[in-house]
């Protein structure tokens, strides 16, 4: 029985829990950059305007229009045993008390008759689901890789009460052993984003500062092509590999031309956003989404991107941005829209907030999952 065959045997309104993590509040606080948590923010406002009875389980201090439940959730961000335990670079050991924490948190969804359904943002929900009768809707929001796709699979085969969707078709192409229900992709909340017809003349790069990211590449762009560029995100820089690729590969090209401004608040980003000439987007690994591209967009500001993951189905090449292989052909790209004319390179501004209104909007989101 699939989850649109079940929904018909429903009362229109459905009693829907809805659940990402306890790491950190619904929204995120100003300088947490968590896509999930903000979907997850979106879901259960518009959900419940829509109608649907909803609960938010979700960190102390957490936000909604929907209930929100949080009475056997620690607020881990401000205990002193798991700051400790970071600082102590016991980084598996918090985790694991963090995942044990989100399984707590989610033993009253299963553990009653009071929801139709549970949407989690979290495989760690999947034991919990495989011993309730409540359907689940699972959405992961990372790359599936060998362990992940067999997992889900296992779930998925064995316990009928256990439904995935994707984020993105490439998403899917990901887990070949999982059986989708169906795509529904990332949405944003227009109002946020402004668009800006006129920026300035500055490269971007907006994402976590490690290697599977790409920093260095942008800097290499904008290097060889000798353009300024702005780099957002947190450094992530624990003893090991990660300190050495900031060493090496970023914090030595720093200069006035190339600035790293750390991560900002919400708000700022989206002015960094509306004033840059583009975004790069150089990932090295397979984006289940990415949600930097389509916020880019939505200010107005072109995409050019790796040919990798979901990309050739958020960015319309030629269009919005371009769809590259490699840096090389990523300097080629930008001196493309460098040398358009004004009112060319205007027109794909419009292009790239035109886009997002009409494929990436958070209502359209909510729409897609409510369909389902």
């Amino acid at each position: 029985m699939n989850m649109s065959n079940y929904s018909k045997h429903m009362p229109k309104k459905l009693k829907i829990a809805i659940f990402c993590t306890t790491t950190d509040t619904v929204p995120p606080s100003s300088k947490v950059i968590h896509a999930p948590l903000w979907l997850t923010y979106y879901l259960a406002n518009l959900l419940a305007e829509k109608g649907h009875e909803v609960t938010l389980i979700a960190a102390p201090k957490s936000k909604s229009r929907a209930k929100i439940i949080n009475k056997k959730i620690t607020d881990l961000k401000r205990n002193k045993t798991i700051k400790e335990l970071i600082q102590r670079n016991l980084i598996g050991t918090s985790r694991r008390v963090m995942a044990l924490n989100d399984q707590t948190a989610l033993l009253d969804a299963y553990t009653s008759d009071a929801f139709d359904i549970v949407h989690a943002h979290t495989e760690l929900s999947l034991p919990l689901a495989a011993l309730s009768k409540i359907p689940t809707l699972i959405t992961y929001h990372s790359s599936y890789d060998e362990f992940y796709n067999k997992l889900f699979a296992y779930y998925k085969n064995n316990f009928k009460q256990i439904y995935f969707n994707s984020l993105s078709n490439r998403h899917s192409h990901q887990a070949p052993l999982i059986s989708f229900i169906q795509t529904v992709h990332n949405g944003i909340d227009l109002k946020n984003f402004s668009f800006n017809k006129k920026p300035k003349k500055d490269l971007l790069f907006v994402g976590r500062i490690i290697e599977e990211k790409g920093p260095d590449t942008a800097i290499m762009v904008a290097k060889k092509i000798k353009l300024p560029l702005e780099l957002i995100g947190e450094k992530f820089a624990p003893k090991g590999q990660r300190e050495e690729f900031w060493n090496n590969k970023i914090q030595k090209y720093l200069s006035n031309n190339i600035q790293y401004k750390g991560i900002q608040p919400h708000k700022k980003t989206k002015q960094y956003y509306q004033n840059a000439k583009i975004l790069l987007f150089p990932d090295r690994w397979k984006e289940a989404f990415g949600l930097v591209m389509i916020e880019s967009m939505a200010c107005g500001t072109p995409v050019i991107a790796f040919n990798k993951g979901a990309v050739p189905e958020i960015v319309k090449h030629g269009i919005t941005g371009y769809v590259v292989k490699n840096e090389k052909q990523m300097i080629g790209a930008v001196k493309k829209i460098y040398s358009m004319k004004e009112d060319e390179y205007i027109k794909m501004r419009y292009a790239c907030r035109e886009h997002v209104e009409k494929n990436f909007s958070v209502e359209k989101m909510v729409d897609n999952y409510e369909k389902l």
